[in-house]
């Protein structure tokens, strides 16, 4: 799979197989270009990437990250998705590897968890790092990701779309439509969005002032410290109103270079997927949800952004913290 198809492989929010896992090729920026990070499991006697099992009401993200801190010790930030890996274990059970490029933070120093499943990692440069791995198949993310960053792509941040939780049906609300609020599901929802928010380290927290959409980032924005913007543009009837006024916000929010997250309406997402659309080359606009309800409550959708004078939209994703 090359990066052309990491968008259309991972846009759905709902991955099917008999095993999920979730790993990462971390990197960082070496003498000479960027360095990616190869573990050794003396079990196997292999070089291959950090990866393992997704938990019992984990995210693959959440499981990547995890993943990549027990078997190294690193602290990473997710970035762009790399190609995923498919193959038959026992020779009846489908196992999916989702992966993602990881930027390591600060030292990197080496200190998994078990050192009896993983007891060594070395930085290598690209060439170095393709010749070193054990199995042919995992040179395919590493392909992925020196494309990406011979693009800048690699350096792409996360401009992340939440559509609230679960909310009082409207037909049975007979109060303020801005005051409507979460049902004990749509707060559910919102406490999971906390540990999934996490993995790309959202700076910033923007949301429509109406109640439902400010209580489902009320979790992230309290165990993190962020105070939530409320910005009356993103509101339904704001939107209704002037679309055109919103879709300019989104273009503001495209401009800022800061991983953001950003809460609304199933009426507004119309409105921000036309702009995302316009942000992105053909193959990610093609994958973009296209029919109501657009999201499901709860759902979240990552637009990844290329760094640069002109925002562009280089991968997208979508993940559901809990079931609706």
């Amino acid at each position: 799979m090359s990066p052309s198809t990491v968008a259309s492989a991972q846009a759905s929010s709902r991955v099917t197989a008999d095993i999920l896992a979730a790993g990462a090729v971390c990197w960082r920026n070496g003498a000479e270009g960027i360095e990616v990070a190869l573990i050794h499991r003396p079990r196997y006697n292999d070089w291959s990437w950090p990866k393992g099992k997704v938990e019992p009401g984990e995210t693959l993200p959440e499981a990547a990250i995890r993943e990549v801190r027990e078997e190294t010790g690193f602290d990473v930030r997710l970035g762009v998705p790399l190609p995923t890996a498919e193959y038959m274990v026992g020779g009846k059970n489908l196992k999916k590897v989702f992966y993602w490029s990881a930027e390591v933070k600060g030292e990197a120093t080496f200190a998994p968890h078990n050192p009896r499943e993983v007891d060594e990692a070395v930085w290598l440069p690209i060439a170095e790092a393709r010749t070193k791995l054990t199995a042919y198949a995992d040179r395919e993310q590493l392909d992925a990701l020196e494309k990406f960053d011979e693009t800048d792509a690699l350096r792409a941040w996360p401009l992340i779309l939440v559509r609230h939780g679960k909310a009082f049906p409207r037909a049975k609300w007979y109060e303020t439509e801005h005051v409507r609020p979460l049902l004990a599901l749509g707060t559910r929802q919102a406490m999971a969005l906390t540990g999934l928010l996490s993995a790309w380290e959202v700076r910033k927290l923007v949301s429509s002032p109406w109640k439902r959409c400010v209580a489902t980032l009320a979790p992230f924005s309290a165990a993190t410290g962020k105070s939530i913007k409320k910005v009356s543009t993103l509101s339904e009837k704001a939107t209704a109103a002037n679309p055109d006024k919103t879709a300019r916000y989104i273009e503001k929010l495209l401009e800022k270079g800061k991983p953001t997250a950003f809460c609304t309406h199933r009426p507004v997402l119309p409105t921000i997927l036309r702009v995302f659309a316009e942000h992105a080359p053909k193959r990610v606009a093609q994958v973009l949800p296209t029919e109501d309800p657009y999201l499901k409550p709860g759902e979240i959708l990552v637009a990844y952004v290329r760094p640069g004078t002109v925002a562009r939209i280089v991968e997208i994703e979508r993940f559901r913290p809990i079931d609706a």
